[in-house]
């Protein structure tokens, strides 16, 4: 199998929200923006090409920060990679901002359930480069694809400052076969969190999430 590595373009628009659809389910059947915003598998996907449309910087929402693993030709695996802090913002901030203009009274009537969920909150590493939405088509899963694009992007990722020391990855405690995966890439656990809070499992895959890290 011949495997290669490029930066991401408009024509993988399709496949990348896909991705990120299916990396913010994490193994589960829950959708969130269903949950938070009432919002169907179509308007969801809406949603995030409209995001990545809107190319803001700083946060995984970012057409150029993604990196495209090809086997023999065809999308097989895709990433988010960028730097935390680099352009001055927080990645949480930018995004949640976002959200809020793109999704206007959605997101105001979903306050409370965005209240809880900041009990799940982590805050990222200062500029660490942070590996976000990595995702791996079912037929080429079981074969490494997510560590060769994690390994790439640690190498390649470019940056405007000084090149990061530590690599951060986050994730939920139900996915466990990606939890397997990072630490096999070297990752450690930094830091999880839990909610006692029933509710949040209407919400999200699990009650726990990690902060993974690797020195670089």
């Amino acid at each position: 199998m011949n495997i290669t590595f490029r930066k991401a373009k408009k024509t993988d628009l399709d496949f990348i929200t896909e991705g990120i659809i299916l990396a913010e389910m994490s193994g589960s059947e829950i959708l969130p923006y269903t949950a938070l915003f009432g919002l169907d598998l179509d308007e969801t996907r809406a949603l995030i090409l409209e995001a990545l449309d809107e190319e803001i910087e700083g946060q995984e929402w970012y057409l150029p920060n993604f990196t495209i693993l090809e086997a023999d030709g065809q999308p097989a695996a895709c990433l988010s990679a960028w730097v935390e802090g680099e352009c001055g913002m927080g990645s949480g901030i930018l995004k949640a901002q976002a959200m809020a203009w793109l999704l206007g009274e959605k997101w105001t009537q979903a306050g409370s359930k965005l209240e809880m969920l900041k009990s799940m909150q982590l805050p990222r590493l200062q500029l660490a480069l942070q590996l976000e939405c990595i995702y791996t088509k079912n037929e080429f899963r079981g074969k490494g694809m997510a560590s060769k694009l994690i390994e790439y992007c640690i190498e390649h990722t470019a940056t405007t400052s000084q090149k990061p020391t530590i690599a951060e990855i986050q994730l939920l405690g139900s996915n466990e076969a990606a939890f397997r995966s990072y630490t096999k890439c070297g990752f450690l656990i930094r830091e999880q969190i839990s909610s006692e809070q029933k509710e949040i499992l209407t919400l999200l895959a699990h009650n726990t999430r990690l902060s993974l890290i690797k020195t670089l």
